[in-house]
């Protein structure tokens, strides 16, 4: 309830390197903090409250969807002792591939240069994903958009719909505008 209060809701759709994104929350310095509280701190509690109050409308807006997250690394997980989208969507019921891996990077240590080159680092390990229909792929913080990009990239095909859906969005995605309101 209150601690929501301090997050600045979006709930609206922005271009982010040419892909439709929906995000939920403006990534300002609360949702950075309770970021690191869940994941690096290893809260997972705290993941829960992030969509808690969003649940049923995802679960109706993306009912005929496969849940798609974008890949941490396994030593990421490891090291946390919980897989953090994972955590953050399982309250989510909807149908979940987990068809991507990546290799060892710590993106927020790097460069914005260093983010763009993500895709070689993402590899699709399922790729009969890309013969479901519907597909939403998310994440929790979009930064540069490279890894959305790259995933999106892999899994895309002539005949599938894939929607994206973050958390958290870089305010600097927000300055260049909206595009349109999802719900």
């Amino acid at each position: 309830g209150n601690c929501r209060k301090q997050l600045h809701r979006l709930n609206r759709t922005f271009d982010v390197n040419g892909l439709e994104v929906f995000a939920f929350y403006q990534y300002n310095k609360v949702l950075e903090k309770w970021m690191y509280q869940f994941k690096e701190n290893k809260d997972e509690t705290l993941g829960k409250c992030f969509l808690f109050n969003l649940k049923h409308r995802l679960e109706r807006e993306y009912r005929d969807y496969v849940l798609v997250m974008v890949p941490s690394s396994t030593e990421k997980t490891l090291e946390r002792g919980f897989h953090a989208l994972s955590s953050l969507f399982s309250s989510i019921n909807l149908k979940i591939n987990n068809c991507f891996i990546k290799e060892n990077i710590k993106q927020s240590k790097q460069s914005r240069l260093k983010r763009l080159d993500i895709k070689d680092s993402i590899h699709l390990v399922d790729p009969s994903i890309r013969l479901c229909s519907k597909i939403l792929l998310v994440d929790d913080v979009c930064t540069t958009g490279s890894s959305l990009r790259a995933c999106y990239d892999l899994i895309k095909t002539d005949v599938n719909e894939v929607k994206i859906c973050v958390v958290g969005l870089n305010e600097s995605w927000i300055k260049m505008g909206s595009v349109k309101k999802v719900f």
